[in-house]
């Protein structure tokens, strides 16, 4: 009877040791590939490949081609589609969304504690003028934020990676 006993405390005390042993494989695994993440967009060369937009109170669209918002040499250049509501469209203004050039206020931020890595920015194009707020995730997954005072603002989802020239 002791005999089983002590076999089920030891068996007890092994899975929790194997348990604690895998969570931290996983807390350092999930460490590392933030790491890489939050270095890839502080070199500040990169490209976020959207995977689906959502418009302000609109159903979620999948991509069916391939739309990116790319980041190099302090530059940053986006040719996405717009699927909403322009209030005031300006004359000759594009129906997507598209910018090229040098942002300005640009601000990265690291929230370590939550695993997240923000870019914000303001760019100007000859038309129209973009706030643009980018949140990354430890495993590259994001969320694209681009607002415009003449549009609703429009989500973007998908995935950070090195840029591909």
């Amino acid at each position: 009877m002791k005999t089983g006993i002590a076999a089920i405390i030891t068996a007890a005390i092994f899975l929790s040791a194997c348990s604690a042993s895998s969570s931290t494989a996983k807390n350092e695994l999930k460490a590392a590939e933030f790491e890489q993440t939050a270095s890839l967009i502080e070199s500040g060369s990169y490209q976020f490949a959207v995977r689906s937009a959502t418009p302000s109170g609109g159903k979620t669209i999948q991509m069916t081609s391939v739309y990116t918002m790319k980041a190099k040499d302090g530059k940053y250049e986006a040719h996405l589609p717009y699927f909403g509501r322009a209030y005031s469209p300006s004359y000759g203004g594009s129906q997507s969304v598209e910018f090229i050039g040098e942002p300005e206020d640009l601000e990265i931020t690291r929230k370590d504690n939550k695993n997240k890595v923000s870019v914000s920015f303001t760019i100007t194009t000859n038309a129209e003028k973009y706030t643009v707020n980018l949140e990354v995730g430890g495993s590259g997954y994001g969320t694209l934020i681009i607002s415009n005072p003449r549009k609703q603002p429009i989500s973007y989802s998908g995935l950070l990676g090195e840029l591909k020239d």
